[in-house]
């Protein structure tokens, strides 16, 4: 700018020059700087200034007159037009930031108390080895906010849940509303007795990267997970008095939570991640089933 403000100076001069050897008839001239093009139109008595802000191809852009000036008898008088010449882009930050969210996970699943004591709560046992989560994560967007490699991470994803009870029990709504754990049938041994939950997940997530090593990066990732119960079953499985195997589903809804939340807790190295999650709400509504919070752990391979 202050290049152009220096060559309108000059070209005034000059102009005034002129003015004083000979005052016949009107003059134009024309300037190009940078992406600017200054117009000097002299007449016999004044003289007028415009400068016009030109496009990538050095082309005028349709109205963008930005700034007008006249000069008369020694009085002047000026007008800018403040548009596309002051458009200020906002930063983008890392626009090669890419966020850890979308992928597939595997984990083992478990219910905790409200201290973090995993597993034999309050009545509730699990076959830890088989009881597993797994999660398809389809959908992310990232924000970064800042120049040091943060930014907020959301997206939409599925979980399926399998708890496999360690006892001899099921899961299901007794008469009085309430979930509770049912002893087999006389002479039936489960084989298997299952809770099973399906929800759609909703991160807001915080995330850090670290500088590019070798193009990947370490990460880290801290927030909340916003969880919705689309179907609950209890199913079991055993053999009858003929040796062949039944499968049969127990009971559904249970007064498991529609709507719950997980704290989520992730890192690792390009696209290979671990997390951790805990809920701190119940799995079940409020005096309506066993006072367990789920909890897991596992792998997450990120897309």
């Amino acid at each position: 700018m202050k290049t152009i403000i220096l060559t309108v100076t000059m070209s005034l001069a000059a102009s005034s020059g002129m003015a004083v050897a000979g005052e016949v008839n009107p003059t134009d001239t024309t300037i190009r700087v940078d992406n600017k093009r200054i117009e000097i139109t002299e007449m016999t008595d004044r003289m007028k200034v415009r400068i016009y802000e030109l496009d990538e191809q050095n082309e005028e852009m349709e109205d963008e007159l930005i700034f007008e000036g006249h000069y008369k008898g020694g009085q002047s008088y000026e007008k800018r037009y403040h548009r596309r010449a002051l458009t200020i882009p906002l930063p983008t930050w890392d626009k090669y930031f890419d966020a850890h969210w979308a992928g597939f996970g595997m984990g083992f699943a478990n219910f905790a108390d409200g201290s973090l004591n995993i597993n034999d709560i309050n009545g509730v046992s699990l076959r830890s080895e088989k009881s597993l989560e797994y999660n398809l994560n389809f959908l992310e967007k990232s924000f970064p906010f800042s120049r040091y490699n943060w930014a907020v991470v959301t997206g939409l994803g599925i979980r399926w849940n399998r708890y496999r009870l360690n006892t001899n029990n099921y899961f299901k709504e007794n008469a009085d509303g309430i979930t509770v754990l049912e002893p087999a049938p006389e002479g039936i041994v489960y084989t298997k007795s299952r809770l099973n939950t399906t929800s759609l997940t909703f991160p807001v997530l915080f995330e850090w990267q670290s500088r590019r090593i070798q193009g990947n990066r370490f990460f880290f990732s801290a927030g909340l997970v916003g969880v919705v119960k689309t179907i609950s079953s209890s199913k079991v499985e055993y053999r009858d008095a003929n040796n062949k195997k039944q499968k049969e589903k127990m009971d559904r809804g249970m007064n498991i939570r529609p709507v719950t939340m997980d704290f989520l807790l992730q890192g690792g190295y390009d696209w290979v991640g671990f997390y951790v999650k805990y809920s701190p709400m119940r799995l079940f509504e409020g005096g309506k089933g066993p006072n367990i919070h789920p909890v897991s752990i596992g792998l997450h391979l990120h897309l």
